[in-house]
């Protein structure tokens, strides 16, 4: 065999133990889907591969942003890394990496000083002298999301053609590892965040009530549905001394601005703020006045606030008094004249102006076999398939329809009907309806 033949099988041998080592400190880099740990492996399989004395690692800041663009020193390994802090970043285009970045091509250089694209100042930073370099793009779909770097040949050799073709396919290899790590991490981020809202969603509907108070004369139900998994709808059924041996019976409806965590946090709180107030003496009015101020001083200039209807039921006399915080107006069906009545009344949203003073409403008693509805504008504001609202029409037809069957019939029936008014389309808001039927006890309404 001629010289000539010999060294290119040399040179063949050797180019093949090289790719094989290549391939084998691939697969370490794939191995892990801790981001850390990845980078870390792409840097030791980089200069292990390559016999470099130093690498570096950039990654791409794609995040929104003054930075979006720059290359971040993510990694650095060699003799005086420990001087080159993470998160250094170069401008794009700035720098053999920023050059390599910008075009998307490796680049194979002899003598860093004597090329124009040499950035000197990181050398400045570590106190280390860059000789010779190689610099590859890392790829993902043919967008660069960083860069990798070996410096110096170790013992003073050069980097060769076949080094950077080498360090240019485990950048193939490391661009995957990078991306497939993030993936993981985004989705351990999502695992964690549907379990605490899991636990947020089974903590809200704990505040739900549980059983309906027994009121004489009437019969109660009500019902919640967030949009999301938590939601900033609020409805309560609160019991109290009051009207001779009878205790009184309060419902309260609400609707905190938005929907989502921070609409059940508010919602949470305005729940505690009521249940407290309603420990100590007081008429509605008083109530929904001192829990005003509460939320006001809290929220201040946040801009979120909570609407609130808050009614109070005497079963001897039969009279409602009720406030009307923003909310809208609870409807009143009686079936005898076939009439609807609005309850309605001056009050802005909770948690706007803490001395706004609210207005007290009195209704005498509810004939027997009306029903009196109050709900939050998910109802009525839902949209069907053609984008189309359902309506206060539509849920006046409804009542109608229902109005001979129980209290929980009645709030069926209306969600039964928003249900194939939308047509499969999702909810856009929070539903919520509690229904109040007076029954053949109740006392009849003397005015209104």
């Amino acid at each position: 065999m001629s010289d000539t033949a010999l060294g290119d099988a040399n040179h063949l041998a050797q180019r093949l133990g090289d790719l094989k080592r290549c391939f084998a400190l691939s697969r370490l880099v794939t191995e892990s889907l801790e981001l850390s740990e990845v980078l870390e492996r792409i840097m030791t399989t980089s200069r292990q591969a390559l016999g470099a004395e130093a690498a570096s690692l950039l990654l791409v800041d794609d995040a929104p942003g003054p930075g979006r663009g720059e290359l971040v020193f993510t990694v650095a390994q060699g003799p005086a890394c420990n001087r080159l802090q993470s998160g250094f970043r170069l401008a794009p285009g700035e720098g053999v990496a920023g050059w390599v970045a910008a075009r998307g091509e490796a680049t194979l250089i002899p003598d860093a000083y004597c090329d124009p694209r040499f950035n000197q100042a990181v050398d400045k930073v570590t106190g280390y002298r860059t000789r010779s370099m190689l610099c590859v793009p890392l790829l993902y779909r043919d967008q660069v999301i960083g860069v990798v770097q070996c410096i110096n040949k170790a013992e003073g050799g050069q980097f060769s053609v076949d080094d950077l073709e080498t360090c240019s396919l485990l950048a193939a290899q490391a661009a995957v590892a990078i991306v497939n790590a993030r993936l993981h991490g985004e989705a351990l981020i999502k695992q964690r965040m549907d379990f605490d809202m899991e636990v947020a969603a089974s903590v809200q509907q704990g505040f739900w009530p549980k059983d309906v108070p027994a009121v004489s004369g009437y019969d109660v139900a009500g019902v919640s549905l967030p949009c999301d998994a938590t939601g900033g709808d609020y409805y309560d059924y609160l019991m109290r001394p009051g009207c001779g041996r009878e205790s009184m019976f309060l419902v309260a409806v609400g609707d905190v601005t938005g929907h989502g965590i921070q609409a059940a946090l508010l919602m949470a709180s305005v729940r505690a703020f009521l249940r407290s107030r309603l420990l100590s003496p007081g008429s509605p009015v008083e109530i929904v006045c001192d829990v005003n101020r509460l939320l006001a001083a809290d929220m201040g200039s946040s801009g979120r606030f909570i609407t609130l209807f808050l009614l109070e039921l005497c079963p001897l006399t039969g009279q409602l008094r009720y406030v009307r915080a923003g909310h809208d107006p609870a409807l009143l069906y009686d079936p005898a004249t076939d009439e609807f009545q609005e309850l309605g009344g001056r009050g802005i949203p909770l948690g706007i102006d803490g001395d706004w003073r609210y207005e007290e409403n009195v209704v005498q008693g509810l004939p027997p076999g009306a029903v009196l509805a109050l709900g939050t504008d998910g109802i009525w504001e839902a949209r069907g398939t053609a984008g189309e609202m359902y309506g206060k029409t539509r849920l006046r037809a409804a009542l109608r329809r229902a109005a001979a069957g129980d209290a929980k019939s009645v709030a069926r029936e209306v969600l039964s009907d928003l249900e194939a008014f939308r047509q499969g389309e999702p909810n856009r808001d929070d539903v919520t309806l509690v229904v109040i039927k007076a029954l053949a006890g109740a006392k009849p309404t003397e005015a209104a």
